[in-house]
């Protein structure tokens, strides 16, 4: 057994080293565990199938109902099967691409840490989450993610099984949204435009901020309210505030 920095994930995460059966150690319930492994089972089974076979035909893993995809050693995704479709392909199907051209960045950031850990010898590693999907609306995950290494085959590396229970209400859910939201949209911000926000959000005038990016006083102050309209903040001091939160849970890391 591995234990691993639950990083940036919201309950945790649990991987294995070797083929035994462990438990969650409390971070995840062991049913939710045993019944995402079952199926991640089954649909290792359709793999190795096809691979025997010499196939790359895998659309019997559409038969199932959770979210599943294949990925290469570059971390592009070669096949998603339809429930994985459905709710990854709003900007376009995952197939050919990597996480982190179709995912939140906070989303992306898991599936990275996953499978660096896979990576480093995990067998498998199953963890549970909240975050937003690119169908608009925001789920707890279940997930289990292993290593095809066994298999041999160079055009497969990582089998991902995902539950997803869709959650439509709660406090706490509209303000984890909210964050992911104001996250997105502080990264779509220029370089600079970051680094002036960051350096406001520190205390810095914008006199300083104009001596410091070499821009006039009057601009600095047009591009702070640019920033501030895209981030839905009206003031220094409620800018401040919002990446501290960005911060604190996190979604940043500027040095606040």
């Amino acid at each position: 057994m591995q234990e691993a920095d639950p990083g940036p994930f919201s309950n945790g995460l649990t991987p294995n080293t070797d083929n035994t059966d462990h438990e969650s150690e409390g971070l995840i319930g062991p049913e939710h565990l045993c019944r995402i492994a079952e199926v991640a089972d089954r649909a290792e089974r359709v793999v190795r199938d096809q691979e025997s076979r010499g196939g790359s035909d895998f659309s019997g893993l559409s038969q199932f109902d959770e979210c599943i995809y294949l990925k290469n050693s570059d971390g592009v995704v070669v096949f998603s099967n339809e429930a994985h479709q459905r709710h990854f392909s709003h900007h376009g199907s995952p197939v050919g691409r990597t996480s982190q051209s179709y995912l939140e960045p906070t989303m992306a950031a898991r599936g990275e840490k996953i499978a660096s850990l896979l990576q480093e010898g995990c067998v498998y590693v199953e963890c549970e989450f909240s975050g937003p999907c690119p169908d608009g609306c925001f789920y707890r995950i279940v997930s289990h993610k292993r290593s095809l290494k066994a298999l041999e085959s160079p055009g497969l590396a990582i089998l991902g099984v995902l539950r997803l229970n869709r959650q439509d209400d709660g406090n706490d859910v509209t303000q984890q949204i909210d964050l992911v939201s104001a996250s997105t949209r502080f990264r779509e911000l220029s370089d600079r435009d970051q680094e002036m926000c960051r350096l406001t959000a520190l205390g810095i005038s914008s006199r300083e901020l104009g001596e410091r990016l070499g821009m006039t006083t009057r601009g600095i102050e047009l591009r702070k309210q640019k920033a501030f309209a895209k981030l839905g903040v009206a003031k220094a001091v409620d800018l401040a505030r919002l990446l501290t939160r960005l911060q604190d849970r996190g979604y940043l890391d500027l040095g606040l």
